[in-house]
């Protein structure tokens, strides 16, 4: 409701430039403008026009979009772009689990020794710093001064002159380039995706990987002072054995709780990350929409990230009440 208001500060003007013929002058622009108006409602007061919109969007219809990077169905849109950032995202994930919780443990475990210093240093600096500074730093370390990762869009487009299942700057079927080569066995499309993909993934990975060191590194410090860990450790259990199968399962809790909070930092920041990267996703295309004025890229963008954010929150709800019964009693 607020970005629809927002919308609306700009005037009728802004939102109807998309629909208006630049061709016509006077009296007929004037009319059409009119027309326009009526169709879409914009006569009415703001909270009509908010029902309006919402009628259509419980009926399927999410509008129309008109960006210099796309124009049609706002449908059509997302079922193109979402792919990539939802390929983005998963990656991102992969790398911050792989690299969060292996330094969140660690750094618990040798607690104000220098490489627990390090560590939190690290990740502090990591959580204030915008994610595009981050993203310009690995631009210029492995892009510009290394030159072993390309830094733009998601493919060497020389490799594809010829290719049947690309078209119109779309991979066919799922829309993500490096699956897509995989399925049609194109080995070098499909490594040139991978490596452009590998700089953006970093990126997003590292940008929300200090929350998961932090809140792990946190979690481990009270376990380990648990009376059960200290038990396992008197009866000669091997410090990775007290680690891996006793202290770490429990700490991971409050990880998992708060992994909506790291999808909600991913989505965050994927809308920045596509832009600095020239990643066809639905980051980039709302980031146009966003300096375009396009109500419809915008609200829909908007929409589908608040979505996104309320499933997982719900879908951890769930898992929580089905493995602790204090959940479901609570």
């Amino acid at each position: 409701m607020l970005v629809f208001a927002l919308i609306h500060v700009g005037g009728v003007t802004k939102l109807l430039a998309m629909y208006i013929n630049p061709r016509l002058t006077g009296p007929a622009r004037q009319q059409q403008i009119q027309m326009l108006i009526e169709k879409f409602h914009l006569n009415q007061p703001l909270y009509v026009q908010y029902f309006y919109w919402l009628d259509a969007v419980l009926r399927g219809n999410l509008g129309f979009t008109a960006t210099s990077f796309f124009s049609g169905p706002v449908t059509q849109a997302i079922e193109i772009f979402f792919p990539n950032t939802a390929m983005l995202a998963i990656v991102a994930g992969i790398l911050t689990w792989l690299m969060g919780i292996p330094l969140g443990t660690w750094s618990a475990v040798r607690r104000d020794k220098p490489d627990d210093i390090a560590i939190r240093v690290i990740s502090y600096g990591l959580y204030g710093m915008p994610v595009y500074l981050i993203a310009f730093a690995l631009i210029i370390i492995f892009g510009a001064y290394l030159k072993v990762l390309p830094i733009s869009g998601t493919v060497n487009t020389a490799l594809l002159a010829g290719v049947s299942w690309y078209r119109n700057g779309t991979s066919y079927p799922t829309h993500v380039i490096l699956i897509d080569a995989i399925i049609h066995r194109d080995w070098p499309v499909a490594l040139s995706a991978f490596e452009h993909l590998l700089l953006p993934a970093f990126t997003l990975a590292l940008a929300v990987m200090a929350g998961v060191i932090n809140i792990l590194r946190a979690s481990m410090l009270e376990v380990l002072d648990q009376d059960y860990v200290k038990f396992a450790r008197s009866k000669g259990l091997p410090e990775r054995v007290v680690i891996n199968k006793h202290a770490r399962p429990t700490a991971m809790f409050p990880v998992y709780t708060n992994f909506a909070y790291t999808v909600a930092g991913m989505l965050s920041g994927v809308v920045v990350i596509e832009d600095v990267f020239n990643y066809p996703g639905i980051g980039y295309w709302l980031t146009l929409a966003m300096e375009e004025n396009d109500m419809g890229g915008i609200m829909a963008g908007t929409l589908l990230f608040g979505l996104i954010f309320i499933t997982v929150s719900l879908m951890l709800d769930i898992v929580f009440a089905l493995k602790d019964p204090r959940v479901r009693l609570g």
